[in-house]
């Protein structure tokens, strides 16, 4: 309000030494610019501007690439490519025996992993060695749902390697080294990590509030979401400030948690593999696993059917920042209603028609976004905007342009090219090896994703309208999230 109250003074004082001239001017420029941002660009200018056709558009979608192979009673996918020597290896840990109160502990784990010290390496030496002879070794947390079962997900912790094939050896000996010998005990260590946590967590909180707003609001209905938001969101955030704040008191109980949630997850029967390789990269893998599997033991602990608390907050978060970041989000599957690929258009014609002329070019936003799941999760967000009531009315307002949508095939067209750039991403093999494992633990199969590249390629104006029951399912919540200043 001071802000505001300073800028009005400044301005009427400004007005003040405008003549009446002057001022009309002023009213006509702000005219002719509102004018200029309504009025669409002339057909003879857009016409000048060549196209492709969806004749020239690819009509089949990319293959996955499983094969599914067994170590023992441990199941291994390999996505046989071309990798010029470089094997890509993921295993994944799951989760499903971790306790509920100590799933905070798994996202911790996934910073700490690596960076400490190790029984034969300090924290220095192991990053060295390992960046010497590999392209890296690194812990992440992910969770899948089932495409053809949304209640059911799993949830994996994850360590992926990249080495030559001949350095196989090397990656599994570190991996080895990080799971099984790691000082968790290291106070002063421990504390620089959790305190480093803490920083950047404020930085990529408020600087991707637009992330941040979008997976608290989804965690008001999604178990995927609130397990997200339990390991590296808001809830995770409060834990870590706690622990900083607090070390000196909690150290001990920190320490004890830490290796208890590492003792549910590492452990053989919860392991499965991916390996992006040449046949020829498979040779030594069966027996470095079998040897990996050997060193961490099995665990006679029961799978836990998490039963977390879903419910509607509607929250705003305060930051110092002077715009904000707002949210809306909703399940158009949980209101009876399909995926089909023309959800992939209406994002596209959002983002460049709608949410862009209305959040971003009226509005004064930095930008604005939309997104809709496969399995109905989904949300309209803002990223760095000055408006709140504004930009919640616009994202209402969604329905009514959906119905009233109307374009000729030029735009279409267009829109369906925006879309398909989304699809065909030109992808390493790293990230081929890693759509195919995706695509396997969430039971997504190539008639899926071909299903829904025939429904973008052959959508018209008409399926576009068809959605607006899907936004609608998606607004009607109200489920409303809000990052940013007051």
């Amino acid at each position: 309000a001071k802000i505001e109250n300073e800028v009005k003074e400044k301005l009427a004082a400004y007005k003040a030494t405008l003549n009446e001239e002057e001022v009309e001017k002023l009213v006509e420029k702000t005219k002719a610019l509102e004018q200029y941002q309504e009025e669409p660009t002339p057909m003879e200018d857009i016409l000048k501007i060549p196209m492709l056709t969806r004749e020239d558009m690819r009509k089949n979608a990319l293959r996955f690439e499983n094969k599914e192979l067994k170590f023992g009673d441990t199941l291994c996918l390999h996505q046989e490519m071309f990798t010029n020597g470089i094997g890509y290896l993921n295993l994944l840990f799951d989760i499903n025996k971790v306790p509920e109160e100590l799933l905070p502990y798994v996202g911790m784990l996934k910073y700490i992993l690596g960076m400490v010290d190790t029984k034969h390496y300090t924290y220095g030496d192991f990053f060295n060695e390992i960046n010497m002879y590999s392209g890296g070794i690194s812990v992440s947390f992910n969770s899948y749902t089932d495409t053809k079962a949304p209640e059911k997900y799993k949830a994996f912790m994850e360590v992926k390697a990249k080495v030559m094939y001949d350095k196989l050896g090397f990656a599994f000996d570190m991996i080895k080294e990080m799971l099984l010998t790691s000082k968790f005990e290291d106070e002063k260590r421990l504390y620089e990590i959790i305190a480093q946590l803490k920083s950047r967590m404020q930085m990529s909180l408020t600087s991707s509030g637009h992330t941040t707003a979008v997976m608290r609001a989804m965690s008001y209905f999604s178990n995927t979401a609130y397990l997200s938001e339990l390991t590296s969101g808001i809830t995770f955030y409060k834990l870590v400030e706690q622990i900083e704040k607090n070390f000196e008191e909690c150290k001990d109980d920190v320490i004890e948690k830490l290796r208890e949630t590492a003792s549910y997850i590492f452990t053989a029967n919860n392991l499965m593999v991916s390996y992006t390789a040449q046949e020829e990269g498979l040779e030594g893998l069966e027996t470095e696993v079998e040897s990996l599997k050997v060193s961490l033991g099995t665990s006679d602990k029961e799978a836990v059917k998490y039963q977390f608390p879903l419910n509607q907050s509607n929250e705003g978060y305060k930051t110092s920042s002077k715009v904000q970041y707002v949210s809306r989000a909703g399940n158009f599957c949980q209101e009876g209603l399909e995926y089909t690929g023309a959800l992939r258009i209406l994002k596209t014609i959002l983002s460049y028609d709608y949410l862009w002329n209305n959040v971003r070019v009226k509005g004064g936003a930095y930008g604005c976004m939309s997104g809709f799941g496969r399995l109905g999760d989904s949300y309209f967000a803002s990223y760095r905007d000055p408006n709140l009531e504004d930009t919640n009315e616009i994202f209402e307002h969604t329905t009514e342009y959906v119905e009233n949508f109307h374009a000729d095939e030029r735009d279409m067209t267009k829109y369906i090219i925006g879309t398909i750039s989304d699809l065909d991403t030109p992808l390493n093999p790293y990230a081929r090896g890693n759509r195919s494992m995706t695509a396997y633990i969430t039971n997504l199969t190539f008639e899926d994703v071909q299903r829904e590249r025939d429904q973008v390629l052959t959508a018209q104006d008409s399926d576009i309208r068809a959605l607006k029951a899907h936004v609608q399912a998606v607004l009607k919540p109200k489920n409303l999230c809000v990052i940013g200043g007051e």
